[in-house]
């Protein structure tokens, strides 16, 4: 995976819509505006995406993820980053809103290097914040997440996206920022005393807590219907600090995380 930048991003950005006129993020369908306003507008969705076998790997895997959203018929539809966690505002302060989160952890394989361990796949809940500093242009969106379970450990995602929408496509682009505990950090890049005794040719490694990797997000959305949407995404990701600098990447994985996908999503109308 020690690669540059992959030209995807470079293609969204080059594709951007120039000159659009600011305008809610969202991709409101026909059947949002022709629904009373008592009835509910559901989405549901899914990615396919090409991506780091686990944190640090330089192989790629294959992953699915569904998405899901509900909102009044009423309510305008709002502009959802493809590497957002799962979540549904609760509070909602003009420019502002807050509400609760969840998401899946991806685990590791046992072996990568010899004598240590993997970890399964975990699921994390928490609570996320988002704030428009320029309403349907600029978003900025901070999302904590706890670990359930053996894996444990907190998670810190912080990212700003700039949104263009013009006729049937909406194009955003932003910085990525990701955070982890030292829990966390010491189940992904940590080695253990007795990792290290069973491999024989690395230290104990005990990360601390802090930044865990830098990097770039960009999609482009198309309106295939008024009820059907596509969206064609990219990723780079950085690991830095103690991640990068950890056996797990430097013996056998990569500090460049990349990640390609495409997503569909599907809205109806539920109520009168």
């Amino acid at each position: 995976m020690a690669r540059p930048l992959p030209a995807l991003l470079l293609m969204l950005a080059v594709s951007a819509p120039c000159g659009a006129q600011a305008q809610d993020a969202g991709t409101a369908s026909a059947s949002t505006t022709s629904a009373a306003a008592d009835a509910w507008i559901v989405t549901l969705g899914g990615s396919f995406s090409l991506g780091p076998s686990f944190d640090g790997a330089r192989t790629f895997g294959p992953f699915f993820s569904p998405s899901f959203d509900i909102r009044r018929a009423d309510e305008p539809a709002t502009f959802g980053a493809p590497d957002d966690n799962f979540g549904f505002s609760l509070f909602n302060l003009g420019a502002f809103s807050l509400g609760p989160l969840a998401g899946i952890r991806e685990g590791r394989p046992s072996g990568i290097l010899p004598g240590l361990p993997g970890y399964s796949w975990a699921l994390e809940g928490g609570g996320f914040a988002e704030y428009w500093p320029i309403a349907g242009i600029l978003r900025t969106r901070v999302e904590l997440l706890q670990g359930l379970g053996s894996s444990g450990g907190l998670a810190a995602n912080l990212s700003a996206d700039v949104v263009q929408k013009q006729g049937l496509f909406t194009w955003s682009i932003g910085p990525r920022l990701s955070l982890a505990d030292s829990a966390l950090m010491q189940t992904e890049f940590g080695v253990s005393p007795l990792a290290a005794a069973l491999n024989g040719h690395i230290a104990p490694y005990a990360p601390g807590g802090g930044i865990k990797s830098v990097g770039l997000t960009s999609s482009l959305s198309y309106e295939v219907s008024p009820d059907w949407t596509t969206t064609l995404y990219g990723s780079y990701q950085r690991l830095a600090g103690a991640a990068a600098a950890s056996p797990v990447t430097t013996l056998s994985g990569s500090p460049n995380q990349i990640t390609i996908g495409v997503g569909f999503e599907h809205s109806f109308v539920l109520g009168p």
